[in-house]
């Protein structure tokens, strides 16, 4: 499953650029596309800056209204999309653009978002949120398009889409994954199953969060509370704070057939 990193104009931990740094070359190693949503641009700017960088790899699409970097040189991008952005361009967020960019001209189904948690004490909770529905609103996409059903609302962005390369990797729809990393945290949008590997030695926290009704846990290796069976319900916290084992090296969740996607939060910390 190809993946795409996308960068939005959101907080980037100074503290930890070389998390970021590793994350771009392991991209680029495997061919993922790197898109930033305006003023995710900043962040390879910042790379520039730093002494100690020796070398930057530049974003492959900058794509937005550009709104946010106007102070900053875009050229370091390689391809510059704005002529998706016009007279209707708030009919979508700079960083939905960037998804359904990854989607239609990458075909992409593994989506890796950086950029999208809330910046300590900024209290920019709105906007958070608003960032965690982009992997909602990816699957939507990929969806619609394998139900050969275009759309509504919003532009078009002067020709139609391609459904061939929308279709899901397998005939169920679960050929999407989507998550929202960190240095300290990932936030995973889970259609089918996921795999979680231990980063330190630390706790390993994992939670669940529905935003639906149906969503069922089938089976679960290596929580220290298994979710075998458990119905998760989206008006009730009964699945968050669950930790790996201890020594435990991994841990997975797998959905029922009939469920629908959770999200998933892995955080550690020392």
């Amino acid at each position: 499953m190809k993946s795409a990193l996308i960068f939005l104009n959101g907080y980037y931990d100074a503290r930890h650029l070389d998390f970021y740094r590793h994350e771009i070359e392991a991209g680029v190693a495997q061919g993922s596309p790197l898109i930033c949503a305006d003023g995710g641009l900043r962040l390879f700017h910042q790379f520039g800056e730093n002494a100690h960088a020796k070398r930057l790899h530049r974003p492959d699409v900058l794509i937005g209204d550009l709104d946010s970097v106007a102070d900053l040189e875009t050229k370091i991008a390689k391809n510059i999309v704005q002529e998706w952005v016009g007279q209707t361009d708030k009919e979508w967020t700079d960083g939905q653009l960037a998804v359904l960019y990854a989607l239609e001209h990458y075909g992409c189904r593994h989506l890796i978002i950086y950029g999208g948690l809330p910046q300590p004490g900024a209290y920019e909770t709105d906007q958070f949120l608003g960032n965690l529905k982009l992997m909602r609103f990816g699957h939507y996409q990929v969806e619609m398009a394998r139900l050969k059903t275009a759309p509504t609302g919003g532009r078009r962005f002067g020709h139609q889409l391609e459904m061939a390369r929308f279709q899901s990797a397998s005939p169920d729809g679960k050929g999407y994954q989507a998550e929202m990393r960190d240095a300290r945290q990932t936030i995973h949008y889970v259609v089918s199953e996921l795999r979680l590997v231990r980063k330190n030695s630390g706790v390993q926290r994992v939670s669940l969060i529905a935003e639906e009704r149906n969503v069922i846990v089938a089976e679960s290796q290596h929580l220290r509370w298994e979710l075998d069976s458990l119905k998760i319900d989206a008006d009730l916290t009964n699945a968050l704070r669950n930790e790996f084992v201890a020594e435990a090296s991994w841990a997975s969740i797998r959905l029922a057939e009939e469920s629908a996607p959770v999200y998933v939060i892995h955080n550690w910390y020392d």
